[in-house]
């Protein structure tokens, strides 16, 4: 039981830090991110793909901690990032693109799930 509640928190750990360095390298790489003006599409397109890889990522992490409850863990992973990432959108829905937060939202659950479901491959007694 234990390990289906610490298996989500270092997965989410795992998504966000690795979330936090690619933007602060992207920020330093985009042209006038500095000058505080709204960076380009591409810097959100970009984002959007490197974040759904590390969501992946990170419900791979999720369910090698889990071990025998990665499916719930996995579940707790996506319910609680949804849950987060919906405050989120809120917070931010005036600083980026809607387009972006809205692809966040609906990128996040097929991410964990692909990364929990490659992490459990041949495994009998977890299926997602």
């Amino acid at each position: 039981m234990l390990r289906a509640v610490l298996a989500p928190i270092a997965g989410y750990a795992v998504i966000g830090v690795l979330v936090i360095f690619t933007d602060q390298l992207l920020s330093l790489l985009t042209h006038g991110f500095e000058s505080g003006a709204t960076p380009p599409h591409s810097y959100f397109l970009l984002s959007l793909v490197t974040d759904s890889v590390y969501t992946a990522l990170g419900g791979y992490f999720c369910a090698a901690i889990a071990r025998s409850a990665a499916r719930r863990a996995t579940l707790i992973l996506i319910l609680g990032g949804e849950l987060i990432g919906v405050g989120a959108v809120i917070a931010l829905w005036n600083t980026q693109p809607h387009w972006f937060a809205i692809g966040l939202l609906l990128l996040y659950p097929p991410a964990v799930w692909a990364g929990s479901r490659f992490r459990m491959r041949g495994e009998p007694s977890e299926v997602l």
